[in-house]
């Protein structure tokens, strides 16, 4: 295992003859916070619930620090689960609610006191140990399920998109306490989000899934500059996808034009998807552009302008800081190293899919 706390093996896990999880593999280390986004119904929660040990695979393993733990009841796993519905109990204060696991394991209440209150200091919530969660906002109440949580020490900490009911300002900052408790407890986070934004604010590591496979794995940063394929360039942030064709090293046609770029080792002449983030798409004079168009649409977003562009008979979306007038004529440029060329798919499951 080395640095691995967990590993899953071959997992195949099908609901009424739907294939769910197909062939997963996937390793996990150590103190990591992963990320498992992808759109409904990818598997990702399945994944999660299959570490859990709330649900069993059809087929494969799941090992935990080197021991299968495949068939082990979620009680006798070293891993706690925070839902997107927190499942606190009602009839219970605060504190009986995060002491629920450590009476059901017999500690002491001296050892159940202590625990509690460095529960709640680390989310942010001493003092509330005698208030009912049913009174409190959902912010305060996510942070009841994560403490419940964290006091039984597990190694791994499976949150399954616990920020979903918040909103954007209470996730904005949800998210910023997680990436510190992370820190804190020094143990293993896997999330599930479908939330782009969210999974490249947080994660060390995500893991993009869709139909039950992983399409990329890597930090934000190589997920987002250097996505495999086009699934994941379109779910991971915006793009403009167009396609085009390799004519040497360095060298791709887009829309009928020969533009340098920074790719090499495709064949000459390999049809291709090339990904141009908006950002990454220049707007200036006709003169100066590989390509002229129409502005049919400038949006403000706060740091940006979204500028839509009508050229070649595509839509190309860009931003920039600077508004021009819609309806104008300006050129469009792109850097060579801000064009990302990428195989087109070799089967149905790689292929984009818009939901």
């Amino acid at each position: 295992m080395g640095d691995n706390i967990l590993e899953l093996r071959g997992i195949t896990k099908s609901f009424d003859g739907k294939k769910v999880l197909d062939n997963f593999n996937l390793e996990i280390g150590r103190n990591e916070f992963i990320t498992l986004l992808g759109p409904s119904g990818c598997g990702k929660s399945t994944t999660l619930r299959i570490i859990g040990g709330f649900v069993w695979p059809d087929e494969g393993s799941v090992l935990f620090e080197g021991e299968d733990i495949t068939k082990l009841a979620p009680e006798r796993r070293n891993v706690n689960t925070v839902f997107q519905k927190y499942s606190l109990f009602p009839h219970m204060n605060v504190e009986e609610n995060i002491a629920f696991g450590l009476k059901l394991k017999k500690k002491s209440k001296a050892y159940i006191s202590d625990k509690i209150k460095y529960a709640l200091k680390l989310v942010n919530l001493d003092g509330y140990e005698k208030r009912n969660p049913m009174a409190l906002s959902g912010g305060q109440q996510q942070r009841i399920a994560i403490a419940r949580a964290i006091v039984n020490e597990p190694a791994l900490l499976l949150l399954d998109e616990p920020l979903g009911a918040l909103d954007l300002k209470l996730r904005h900052e949800m998210q910023n306490e997680l990436i510190k408790l992370k820190k804190e407890l020094g143990i293993t986070f896997i999330y599930v989000t479908h939330d782009q934004e969210e999974a490249l604010t947080m994660s060390d590591k995500i893991v993009v899934m869709n139909k039950g496979i992983i399409q990329q794995m890597g930090t934000s940063l190589s997920i987002y500059d250097e996505p495999q394929n086009a699934f994941v360039a379109d779910f991971i942030g915006e793009s403009n996808i167009f396609d085009g064709i390799m004519i040497k090293d360095r060298v791709v046609q887009i829309h009928g034009k020969q533009i340098d770029c920074v790719d090499e080792g495709f064949g000459a002449g390999e049809k291709v998807d090339v990904v141009l983030r908006p950002e990454d798409v220049e707007i200036t004079t006709e003169d100066k552009g590989y390509y002229s168009g129409t502005v049919t649409s400038v949006l403000y977003k706060g740091a940006y302008y979204e500028i839509i562009v009508l050229a070649e008979g595509c839509e190309w979306k860009c931003q920039s800081v600077n508004a021009p007038v819609a309806g104008s004529t300006v050129g469009l440029y792109i850097m060579p190293d801000n064009i990302h060329v990428m195989h087109k798919p070799k089967s149905s499951d790689e292929e984009i899919i818009k939901e």
